[in-house]
């Protein structure tokens, strides 16, 4: 299903955010110096929230921000993984009672900062649950597309019995969401977070966090990856400790129309993935690392890396 809305021809896709107001305000700022707002529809990718503590963050004003432009028209915002948490740590099953996400130590340090911003259990904090809801999964527009994290044809076609005709998850399915025995679960993980590709038999890495990890995130948008090394999509770091083996099956499926997505905490100057993937989120999460968008122009469209735009780094 294509966007029935009204979209301005020229669309401008904004990486996460995690709550760095000063950068999106500086991102927004460029665009209005350069004259881009006018006559735009901004695309927010989705994880609006959550960071580490001590980063110079301000959940509120970025939720402020971002729900005024959507309000007036001129924005969209997409949910991401971490709004997507956001909901299950604050709603309860409605027949055992337990939060959807669970409460573990882990759960509550990565989303540690937005709860003290917002006072957990606060009406704030549950009005802005209940906007997350709101949120559609992804947009089609038809000649581009955006999701958070991974355009899978067969995916998205099978999440439709559980949306609206907005993308927007129905109110009676948080529950099957959350439970991993259920077909709602799985299809959510690879549209939210990507699918993952379990290594072979004896072989791990550890990740950032010091997490031994048996699963590598893939690079689905690469059908040249013949090796677990080829199609992990990890930190730079981490490259050499993925084995240098054959895959057991492909990556992913490259999709037939242009895709923008986030999620994926790249580095360096921006680029495109593929000849049809592009990916806004450069860890604008962190300090020294810019707020990335992605301007494209139905009336002129072309896939190049002039269409990247950034703000707020440095």
């Amino acid at each position: 299903m294509a966007y029935s809305g009204v979209a301005a021809p020229r669309k401008i896709f904004i990486g996460d955010i995690h709550g760095q107001h000063d950068k999106l305000a500086a991102l927004l700022a460029e665009l209005h110096t350069r004259r881009l707002m006018d006559n735009s529809t901004l695309i927010f990718i989705g994880d609006l929230i959550d960071n580490h503590p001590g980063e110079a963050i301000n959940h509120l004003a970025v939720l402020a921000q971002v729900k005024q432009l959507v309000d007036s028209g001129q924005g969209i915002c997409l949910m991401g993984n971490h709004e997507f948490n956001a909901v299950g740590w604050a709603m309860r099953h409605p027949e055992t009672g337990q939060p959807l996400r669970a409460h573990s130590e882990h759960n509550r340090r990565q989303h540690q900062a937005f709860l003290q911003q917002l006072a957990e259990g606060s009406p704030e904090h549950m009005g802005w649950i209940d906007w997350f809801r709101t949120l559609p999964l992804f947009m089609d527009f038809g000649d581009i597309r955006a999701v958070h994290a991974c355009w899978d044809a067969n995916a998205i076609e099978s999440l439709r019995p559980w949306l609206d005709h907005h993308n927007r998850l129905k109110p009676a399915y948080w529950a099957h969401a959350f439970d991993k025995h259920h077909a709602l679960f799985h299809l959510l993980e690879r549209v939210l977070k990507g699918p993952e590709i379990r290594l072979p038999a004896g072989y791990s890495f550890v990740d950032k966090t010091g997490t031994e990890r048996r699963n590598i995130r893939a690079r689905w948008w690469c059908q040249d990856a013949v090796t677990y090394r080829q199609a992990a999509q990890v930190q730079p770091a981490m490259v050499n400790n993925i084995p240098d083996l054959p895959l057991a099956q492909p990556a992913g499926t490259p999709p037939d129309v242009p895709v923008v997505i986030g999620h994926y905490t790249l580095h360096g100057t921006p680029q495109l993935l593929s000849d049809s993937v592009i990916c806004v989120d450069y860890n604008a999460a962190k300090a020294g690392h810019p707020l990335v968008a992605w301007i494209y122009d139905s009336n002129h469209p072309a896939m190049t890396a002039q269409g990247f735009i950034s703000a707020g780094g440095g």
